[in-house]
């Protein structure tokens, strides 16, 4: 299998054309918000079914070679029809495909209007997510590349594009992992001529789900005047007479225009108050907070428009969404808007059948009335940053998110990965820092953190974000036991990944409430910070029952999760200071090929086709019993 240190199988050519990839095509990085329409703006999607090719394990480097970004793949032959947006693994029935890692190649052709370079606009390609190192060509000509998947790049297609005839953007994608990447995979050689044949290579990763590849999501062509809005950033608070606080900055690119017109809009588009300048404070009078679902207020996510017209001749209009809350944390409480915070949800996946990692709305929305349905107020991007549209509905529904970046399972803590990390984090929060629904950042789920290189690794990360967002807390997900535990002590937040009676002392459901509550007595006292049940579930078949209950029964699964329940319980009437219960996991999703799971890991409270099993019912009655978004319920709090 192809190695992925391209410079130590590559020959010189194509070492100087990467070299050139870094120093031309590099994506705009601070250019990242997402694209919209208004008057100044236009929006296309290029969506469809793109041809795609897969490079022979044998040959990874002929579409260097042969310069496939030149011409049109109908040319060459053998190609099949990929739908963009999607992952490609599992839309054939070619095996190939499905495991297929390497270069993969994708084309597609597109007119443009041609009032477009008349206007004299720019003109921008952007991808929602490719996963993972990505290479994009106009026209032949080298556009942009980026490294890193879930999160979206940009390039400058101005002078790349034609208007009197057709334009052909290629792709060329390749999701092989390397230990300096996040996240990390290894490309190993048996050497072992009597097992394997001769240069045979074994490819593995350091995660346990499915690594869905390709353009998983929205690609997008978009114009701009010369002079644009190129990036805004707002911070929300409250004054002493509970007036809301923005203080926002705008980035104007183009030219040295300094000035704007800065114009808040409530939820009837009615003018709130206005500013002229490009940075500086709006003072909202009778402001209405931003409150997740379920806190018993009278209005719920509610968002403002912040719209920004640059004050120049061909004037650029942006209009983000923003709500106004604030976020604190102590040594015992998360608060939101002053008040505690108490979260009740789950882990999830972007993951479906046939499209894989690909975005979809109608997924999306399902999955979001399933969410409300539960009486749910939160989830964690696990194991990668979700789409941004996923967190714009989060904002409208007023769900409550921990945004987690791709580094799972982490076990290299060197100067390269951390370059790597620093770079995807900087990406992941200048992203999504303006949404009102992400209240932390998860640096990593279940590191190697047992190993002394993690603590300055971690501290240095920790102080990298901190820099970048002020507002709100950071973490790391903890799967190690009290003693081997390192660096979380320099987290805001603890967090515990723990799955009793399953993976240790499986079918032991008797230990399950004394094994949970010590160890989380024993994490804050020793840590003096709030902890959060990010991970506890177990596996259960749709369908599977046993009367006494057994693993892998849907019985099983609910008596689990109720021993927990009362757990939780005792701790919170107890003071021992914890911040929520979040179940793994929501959904049923796609592993890798093992013996050890049915080509899915169980463990979700809905299949993978997004209806309910036993325990859903279950984590229904329990979410709804709370009156708020506090740890408080309707019911008297018992342990029996």
């Amino acid at each position: 299998m192809f190695n992925s240190h391209f410079t130590m199988v590559r020959p010189s050519e194509i070492v100087a054309f990467l070299l050139l990839v870094t120093l031309v095509g590099t994506s705009l990085a601070a250019n990242i918000l997402y694209p919209v329409e208004s008057e100044s703006r236009e929006v296309r999607t290029l969506h469809g079914l793109w041809n795609f090719k897969i490079s022979p394990p044998s040959n990874q480097l002929i579409g260097f070679d042969e310069k496939w970004y030149t011409m049109r793949f109908e040319t060459l032959g053998d190609y099949w029809k990929m739908p963009v947006p999607s992952s490609y693994n599992d839309v054939s029935t070619n095996s190939t495909i499905r495991d297929y890692v390497g270069w993969s190649w994708y084309q597609y052709e597109f007119y443009v209007p041609k009032r477009w370079t008349d206007d004299q606009l720019n003109v921008f390609l952007r991808f929602g997510s490719v996963h993972f190192k990505s290479i994009v060509w106009l026209n032949g000509k080298l556009c942009v590349d980026h490294e890193g998947g879930h999160l979206p790049f940009i390039g400058n297609a101005t002078d790349f594009l034609k208007y009197d005839e057709p334009n052909l953007i290629v792709v060329a994608v390749n999701n092989t992992l390397r230990p300096d990447t996040i996240p990390q995979g290894y490309t190993t050689y048996p050497n072992n001529t009597y097992k394997y044949p001769k240069d045979y290579s074994i490819y593995s990763h350091e995660f346990d789900y499915f690594d869905y590849s390709g353009i998983n999501r929205a690609v997008h062509l978009y114009t701009t005047p010369k002079v644009y809005v190129c990036d805004i950033t707002v911070l929300t608070s409250f004054g002493n007479n509970l007036e809301g606080i923005v203080d926002y900055e705008v980035d104007i690119c183009g030219n040295n225009v300094s000035e704007c017109n800065i114009t808040l809009l409530d939820a009837n588009r009615n003018t709130v108050v206005e500013s002229n300048t490009c940075s500086g404070q709006l003072i909202i009078p009778n402001v209405i907070p931003w409150w997740p679902i379920m806190s018993g207020k009278k209005h719920i996510a509610y968002l403002y428009t912040f719209q920004v017209k640059t004050n120049n001749e061909k004037s650029d209009y942006y209009r983000l969404r923003i709500g106004v809350r604030t976020l604190q944390w102590t040594s015992k409480q998360l608060l939101l808007n002053n008040e505690p915070i108490y979260l009740r949800g789950f882990g999830k996946h972007e993951d479906s059948i046939i499209r894989g990692r690909g975005y979809d709305d109608a997924l999306s929305a399902r999955d979001y009335y399933l969410i409300k349905w539960l009486g749910a107020n939160s989830f964690r991007t696990s194991h990668y940053p979700y789409a941004e549209e996923t967190l714009q509905q989060a904002d409208a529904e007023g769900i409550l998110v921990i945004v987690e970046s791709a580094a799972c399972n982490l076990r290299i803590f060197g100067p390269d990965v951390m370059k790597f990390h620093k770079g995807v984090m900087t990406e992941n929060v200048n992203r999504d820092k303006n949404h009102p629904s992400v209240i932390m950042w998860s640096l990593a789920n279940e590191p190697h953190n047992n190993l002394n290189s993690s603590v300055s690794y971690f501290r240095e990360l920790y102080k990298h974000v901190r820099n970048i967002d002020p507002s709100r807390p950071i973490t790391f997900v903890n799967s190690q036991q009290i003693q081997n535990a390192k660096a979380i002590e320099y987290m805001d937040i603890l967090t515990l990944n723990r799955y009793s009676s399953w993976y240790s002392d499986s079918g032991h459901l008797e230990l399950i409430q004394y094994q949970i509550y010590n160890e989380f007595e024993a994490f804050t006292k020793k840590y003096k910070k709030p902890i959060l049940f990010t991970e506890y579930g177990a596996g259960a078949i749709a369908g599977l029952h046993s009367l006494p209950e057994t693993m892998w029964s849907e019985d099983y699964h609910v008596t689990l999760l109720q021993e927990h329940f009362k757990t939780f319980d005792s701790l919170i009437a107890n003071g021992v200071p914890i911040l929520g219960e979040m179940i793994w996991n929501f959904a049923d999703f796609k592993t890798p090929q093992e013996y050890i799971r049915p080509g899915l890991c169980v463990k979700g409270l809905f299949t993978r086709e997004r209806q309910p099993k036993m325990a859903a019912y279950v984590v229904k009655e329990r979410f709804h019993t709370f009156i708020s978004n506090t740890a408080w319920q309707k019911r008297s709090l018992s342990c029996g």
